[in-house]
C-alpha cells in the first residue's frame, strides 16, 4: 500500500469523515487522484465512500476495526507473516490484524490455512496456491467469526503448527483475554492444540482486561507487537521465556 493511502486512513479515522476536497488539499494532489485512492481503498474494505468524500465504517463493522491505527497493524501483519514457511498448516483465528495477515500470506506457496472466521478466509479468494478450511459453527455477524461446540469437532480432524491470535486485552496475571466469551471458549482450544501460540496486538492492549481470560501466559510462544511495549512488558516477556516481537 502505498503511503498516501495510509495517510488518508489515518485522516479519515480522525475526522470520521472527510471530503475529497480537504483530502485533495491535505494531501497536495488532485482531485482525480483521491477519487482513485478512495476508490481502491474501499476496494481493500479499509473505508467506504461517501458522496463528495470518505467515512469509517460502522462501528461494529470488522473493516472499521481494520483501519485503526493502520500502519502499527500492518507492521505486525507483516512480520506474523515472515513467520510462516511455505508449505506449512496454520491456523488463523479472527481479528483485524490476523485478515490483514492473511493478505501478506495470499501469494504463499502451498499453504494451508485453517480459520473460523469468512473474512479472513476471503483474503485468499485468488489464491490458487493456498487451501484454505473455513470451520463451521455459529456465525457471529459482526466479526464474521464462527463459535461453538462444533468447532472442537472441526478441529480434532486437522494439526496445524502454529496458530495465531488477535487479543482484546493482556494482563500479566490472566494472560490473553477477550470480551466475548464463545470466541474466548474456542481460542482456549486453538491454543491447546497448536504447537506454537503466537499473539499479534498492539501495545495499546497491553495492562487491558475482558470478560474472559483465554490462556495463561506462559502458554503463549511469541507476542508480535510495536515499539511501545515498554521495559515492564520486555522483562515480564523475558522471564516467561516469550519472544517478543517489536516492528
Amino acid at each position: 500500500m502505498m503511503n498516501r493511502h495510509e495517510q488518508i486512513l489515518n485522516i479519515v479515522n480522525k475526522e470520521n469523515e472527510v471530503s475529497v476536497n480537504r483530502l485533495a488539499e491535505l494531501l497536495k494532489v488532485s482531485l482525480v487522484t483521491i477519487r482513485s485512492d478512495l476508490r481502491a481503498l474501499e476496494e481493500e474494505k479499509l473505508l467506504m465512500r461517501t458522496h463528495g468524500g470518505a467515512a469509517l465504517p460502522p462501528v461494529d463493522d470488522i473493516t472499521h476495526r481494520l483501519s485503526i491505527n493502520f500502519p502499527i497493524k500492518k507492521r505486525i501483519a507483516a512480520a506474523a507473516a515472515d513467520l510462516v514457511k511455505d508449505g506449512e498448516t496454520i491456523l488463523l483465528e479472527a481479528g483485524s490484524t490476523i485478515s490483514l495477515m492473511a493478505r501478506f500470506l495470499a501469494e504463499r506457496k502451498d499453504l494451508n490455512v485453517i480459520t473460523n472466521n469468512a473474512f479472513v478466509a476471503r483474503q485468499f479468494k485468488n489464491s490458487p496456491s493456498v487451501n484454505v478450511i473455513l470451520m463451521g459453527g455459529l456465525y457471529q455477524k459482526e466479526s464474521e467469526t464462527m463459535v461453538g461446540p462444533m468447532i472442537a469437532e472441526y478441529i480434532s480432524y486437522y494439526n496445524f503448527s502454529k496458530v495465531f491470535l488477535g487479543i482484546d486485552g493482556f494482563s500479566l496475571d490472566e494472560g490473553i483475554m477477550c470480551r466475548d466469551l464463545e470466541r474466548a471458549e474456542v481460542m482456549s482450544l486453538f491454543v491447546k492444540r497448536g504447537k506454537k501460540a503466537i499473539v499479534l496486538s498492539d501495545s495499546g492492549k497491553l495492562g487491558k482486561t475482558a470478560v474472559r481470560s483465554v490462556c495463561r501466559p506462559e502458554e503463549i510462544d511469541c507476542f508480535i507487537s510495536d515499539g511501545d511495549v515498554g521495559e515492564k512488558y520486555r522483562d515480564y516477556f523475558r522471564k516467561k521465556g516469550i519472544e517478543l516481537i517489536e516492528t
